[in-house]
């Protein structure tokens, strides 16, 4: 008879959601991927996996696995190299981390980590890695916030940190939703958002979309609304003066929840340089007729409460800080803080209680820190003392997912030895020295927290053994650490399962739930943020200087930025040569540059580059016309998506494609970080929708 086994597991990728999965084996061979069959209700919904959950079987054997540890043989980028075992491989990485150490010291290496394999609790990724090097020495690390940043530093200037957002049941009490710059329909951004949007529209509640594109989550919203990258901050400016206009802002609500805001409206009614930010003066930057806006200022004035959710895309501009210090803004001046079906326009993020233990961690912290937007810079900076002479790469596609991959490839090559822990052949495996071949989430066991949100622990079980050679970042460095002479403080003589085991007997966490269905549900009654605080701003001091939300703030003074969030335009465009915008947004299709490598997904939809008919037709470009997209830092090639879905004078490359450039230098992959730039924001923020290109019919 033939046997059935059901594993439960989850994905840890970082793309915006946790869900529930099913690896279903017959006789021991993995048939499908499925997700259990649950009650589905308003206060315990489903994790229902994507595309993306669902294609994890295919992933295992896709031409671009790595099946064994490689050395490379030709030239770096050249895909040349020869297998060699484990004890070879492992045995030089050891020998190169201790010359490099001794002949440089031990700062000389970059430990450089990604999104690759997040969540996990020490056996996967970047967890496996900075455990490792805590027991080694402190490195130089290249890693940081590459998704939020400039949005969370205004958090910290404006709330005194990361205050977690109201859970997303909250939305049903709305009548008014504004997604701006949000996709849940694409990206998630928590479990079921999506979803809560839906019932709360079937419920009453108006939805608009606020994104230079109608993304697909136009299926949730009852108006689209196109708004130019990066001129979020002069729309809520001019929403701000319509409600002024209309007394429609609770003065008194501001003035004990708040400082700095007569300084803003001050910016807004124009008192200081005699030009008010009314809804015409909007409309010249961000390109939305001034009766939308007077609309819409006039919905949001009318009805409450009302959600701001805001998106990460709109703050990845040159001056994406004032972009998440208006939302802040708009949402305090509509009188939605605190208050159900309200929403802070924040993070988003709903951090919380579910926490299992940690593998202890070593002595060693890094001693020195290069944010991953000028990695690249420092790894070619020969005045470094001492200068990056070693790198080891764990969990990031680092050439691929960071802005101008060409500059990233010089900047590996300027090294003497790259090694890298990756389950494919990516770009930057290319050009690496050394590729050890990592197993994924079907071949190895972990605990997985959830994604953004404190409701759920994820007990992952292995479904299959490791395609070919490949090992759990865990036991790779398990290797290192017993060439090293620390084996024994590293894994402590327990295998990846043993650590699972031990953590979740360890931590105070419902046994019996992860034992059975692979998953801990808390599920607590929705909390709304800042609740508490908006009652009683005294007694519920913010940690902020005043205790209150800071409109006007000195720490962004600090980085060149206006007391108050006042629209700055992007100084970044203005050659005639590159008159369009660039957008790269996250695709429904991968996370980051996890999952290029899998045919069925890309199948799925094809990778294109969308252009509004008002800039196609002037040149020539016909839908599905193979096209180049050129900034001043590459070309790629790909083919046109022409549609009235984004606006005039806006292109969109979805991001995490891999760069493949040809022999003409031209990314044949269609990597939209060959076009963006490494400039920063005023406080060290990615700014990759501040680019500027040109798109051609393709020379043939």
């Amino acid at each position: 008879m033939p046997t059935f086994e059901r594993i439960p597991f989850t994905c840890t990728l970082d793309c915006g959601s946790r869900c529930e999965l099913v690896a279903c084996l017959r006789d021991g061979v993995l048939e499908r991927i499925d997700t259990p069959e649950r009650e589905d209700t308003v206060q315990r919904p489903r994790l229902v996996p994507c595309a993306r959950g669902r294609a994890h079987r295919r992933m295992l054997e896709v031409r671009e696995r790595v099946r064994t540890p490689l050395r490379r043989t030709g030239p770096r980028g050249s895909g040349r190299f020869e297998p060699i075992s484990w004890d070879e491989a492992l045995d030089e990485v050891a020998q190169r981390l201790a010359a490099t150490r001794e002949n440089f010291g031990p700062t000389a290496v970059l430990h450089a980590t990604g999104a690759g394999s997040v969540s996990g609790v020490g056996i996967s990724g970047a967890s496996a890695s900075n455990r490792f090097f805590s027991f080694w020495d402190g490195v130089s690390l290249a890693a940081g916030n590459e998704s939020n940043y400039n949005a969370s530093m205004a958090a910290h200037w404006m709330l005194g940190g990361t205050v977690p957002a109201s859970d997303r049941a909250t939305v049903l009490d709305s009548r008014l939703i504004l997604l701006w710059g949000m996709n849940p329909a694409e990206n998630r951004m928590g479990p079921n958002t999506e979803y809560f949007v839906a019932e709360a529209r079937d419920r009453g509640a108006h939805v608009v979309l606020i994104d230079p594109r109608l993304t697909d989550s136009g299926v949730l919203a009852d108006e689209w609304i196109p708004l130019r990258p990066g001129t979020d901050a002069a729309l809520i400016a001019a929403l701000v003066f319509c409600l002024e206009r209309e007394n429609a802002v609770d003065q008194e609500w501001m003035a004990t929840h708040t400082v700095g805001y007569p300084e803003y409206r001050d910016y807004v009614l124009g008192a200081n340089d005699g030009r008010p930010k009314d809804p015409a003066w909007a409309a010249e930057m961000t390109a939305i007729p001034a009766d939308r806006i007077e609309a819409l200022a006039q919905r949001y004035a009318q009805t409450q409460p009302t959600a701001i959710l805001a998106g990460w895309g709109p703050q990845r501009a040159r001056f994406g800080e004032q972009v998440a210090r208006a939302l802040i803004t708009l949402a305090c001046v509509g009188g939605n803080v605190g208050v159900p079906g309200g929403g802070l326009a924040s993070l988003g993020i709903r951090g919380g209680g579910v926490r299992p233990g940690y593998m202890p961690r070593g002595p060693h912290r890094p001693k020195r820190h290069f944010s991953p937007g000028i990695w690249a810079d420092a790894l070619m900076d020969d005045a470094l003392d001492p200068p990056i002479k070693m790198a080891y790469i764990v969990a990031s596609n680092i050439i691929n997912r960071t802005p101008d991959a060409r500059r990233n490839v010089k900047a590996l090559h300027h090294l003497d030895f790259v090694v890298v822990n990756e389950p494919f052949m990516t770009p930057t495996a290319r050009h690496a020295d050394l590729v050890l071949p990592v197993s994924i989430e079907l071949e190895r066991p972990d605990l997985v927290r959830s994604w953004g949100h404190d409701s759920h622990l994820f007990e992952a079980g292995q479904a299959v053994e490791p395609v070919g050679l490949a090992r759990s970042d865990y036991a790779i460095f398990s290797g290192l650490a017993e060439r090293m002479g620390f084996g024994e403080a590293y894994s402590q003589g327990r295998s990846e399962q043993a650590w699972v085991d031990w953590l979740r007997e360890t931590s105070e966490l419902d046994q019996q739930a992860l034992a059975n269905d692979g998953i801990w549900r808390v599920d607590p009654e929705p909390r709304v943020a800042l609740r508490a605080f908006a009652k009683d701003p005294v007694a519920n001091r913010l940690p902020t200087p005043s205790g209150r939300i800071e409109i006007a703030t000195s720490a962004a003074t600090r980085y060149g930025l206006p007391m108050v969030p006042t629209y700055l335009g992007d100084d970044t465009g203005g050659d005639p040569s590159y008159p369009l915008q660039l957008l790269t947004p996250h695709s429904k299709l991968r996370s980051n540059s996890c999952l290029q490598a899998n045919p069925w997904l890309r199948r799925l939809e094809p990778h294109r580059a969308w252009i509004n008919p008002k800039d196609a037709e002037p040149r020539g470009i016909s839908d599905g016309d193979p096209v180049w997209v050129k900034s001043q830092r590459g070309t790629i090639a790909l083919p046109a998506y022409v549609s009235e879905r984004i606006m005039p004078g806006v292109i969109c490359v979805y991001q995490g494609t891999w760069y493949t450039p040809d022999a003409d230098g031209i990314d044949r992959g269609g990597c939209a970080n060959t076009l963006t730039s490494q400039i920063e924001s005023p406080s060290g923020g990615y700014t990759t929708h501040s680019t500027w290109v040109q798109v051609e019919k393709e020379a043939r």
